[in-house]
């Protein structure tokens, strides 16, 4: 017979997984990450390592059965203290941290990387009706409290890294210094035992000073909020000239869902998953450290960045979907920090024509712009959408005697010679047609 605390262990390690390997974190994940060459003591449930950012998770499985006071001061005390432990295991630079990823294999560890650090608690059994939006450690970091329903709606509507490191940075920043409370559920199940420790609860967070929060409705209406005031909270949130407030926000999701708006960003964000789509099955399908590099660059790219994207990859079937033989047809754009090579060929070109033609597409950019933008990614691809090459170009100026190779190659192709640019207009929700 499977013990009680071995179910919760197993329940406890199944969400963790779900995180790890069935949501877009799992290419920088490391679930319960051990010192490799040390005690090989877990350090936490969940680690994500994503360029500068650090998010330490830890998932509890508490059976919560009514009873609020042993939940506040025992479950969450002890994750906490759990989050800030692991953390300083992190920190420790008086030995080398060596840990393991389950495709990379084994990495040195080095907490100085990581400009932002994240702590996220996740209650995965049954969710009480109430409970702090967060938490300090006993050296004022801030730890997020999410229920696990609520957290993973979360990741999968904020499906990007930036998109969801964004929503963690700005709902830090206005639960930190303010007691929250999330309420959740109808009237009908806030019977008078959960009525009696609410108002117990409550009148404690009162009397330990001002600035309290209470927020009717759950993490999903509270993302709507976020979503619905262009990434911002409801303006009050922000305001400090009052000692605290109570917000109803309940069903405030399944209405952000239902706005027409909504509809049509979703519908738009279709374009985006070309993205997705080809660094699953191409980028990450071979794991060598050019195509990591590339992948980061694609990943760090919102959702709304990534429509953009999308969009121009699809435009560009459309309309070169007649492309004549031996033809081929460049595109240039910039998001962010990061210029896309798009180069489309005729299906009759050679792969190893193409490799070369691409690069020559991203380094002759790179030479016409005076080397201006950094980083180049370079995506070709036929008239039939296969026959993919990439790679990404780190911009440096050329030698005299590489300059000299580009330039005669442009003249040969006549690229560059008669070179249009032009703006497109994106909106994250986008008007009626």
């Amino acid at each position: 017979m499977i013990s009680e605390e071995k179910l919760k262990g197993d329940l406890g390690e199944q969400a963790v997984n779900t995180l790890a390997f069935d949501t877009y974190l799992k290419y920088w994940c490391y679930p319960g990450p051990k010192d490799e060459k040390g005690s090989r003591k877990e350090i936490c449930d969940l680690l994500i390592l994503f360029r500068d950012t650090m998010i330490i998770l830890s998932v509890k499985n508490y059976g919560f059965k009514g009873n609020y006071h042993r939940y506040f001061r025992s479950t969450l005390d002890k994750a906490v203290s759990q989050i800030a432990g692991a953390e300083r295991r992190l920190a420790d630079s008086s030995r080398e941290l060596f840990i393991r990823h389950a495709d990379l294999g084994e990495m040195k560890f080095d907490f100085a990387k990581y400009k932002k650090i994240y702590r996220i608690i996740v209650n995965h059994n049954t969710a009480p009706l109430f409970y702090p939006g967060g938490r300090l450690t006993s050296t004022g970091k801030y730890v997020h409290i999410f229920n696990w329903d609520a957290f993973l709606c979360v990741v999968k509507e904020l499906d990007t890294i930036p998109d969801f490191i964004q929503y963690l940075t700005e709902r830090e920043l206005i639960f930190k210094d303010k007691k929250i409370t999330i309420m959740n559920g109808t009237e009908e199940v806030w019977d008078s035992d959960v009525q009696r420790s609410f108002y117990d609860y409550n009148t404690a967070q009162l009397d330990s000073g001002p600035n309290f929060l209470l927020i009717s409705g759950t993490e999903n209406d509270l993302l709507a909020d976020y979503l619905w005031h262009d990434r911002k909270f409801n303006k009050h949130f922000y305001d400090t000239t009052y000692n605290g407030g109570s917000f109803q926000l309940d069903d405030k999701w399944q209405k952000y869902l239902s706005q027409k708006e909504v509809q049509r960003k979703k519908s738009a964000d279709f374009a985006s998953y070309f993205v997705d789509e080809f660094l699953k099955n191409e980028v990450l399908y071979k794991q060598d450290s050019t195509n990591l590099e590339l992948a980061v660059e694609l990943l760090s790219l919102s959702r709304f960045e990534r429509r953009i994207v999308g969009s121009q990859f699809l435009s560009m079937l459309t309309q070169y979907k007649h492309l004549d033989k031996d033809n081929i047809v460049r595109r240039y754009g910039k998001t962010g920090d990061l210029v896309i090579a798009f180069v489309l060929y005729s299906r009759d070109i050679p792969r190893e024509m193409m490799v070369l033609l691409s690069q020559i597409a991203a380094e002759g950019y790179a030479y016409w712009n005076r080397y201006q933008d950094k980083k180049i990614a370079i995506i070709g691809f036929s008239q039939d959408a296969i026959g993919f090459v990439f790679g990404l170009l780190n911009v440096e100026p050329f030698s005299a005697e590489r300059e000299e190779i580009t330039r005669l190659n442009l003249n040969d192709l006549k690229w560059f010679t008669n070179f249009e640019t032009f703006m497109v207009n994106h909106k994250e929700y986008p008007d009626e047609r």
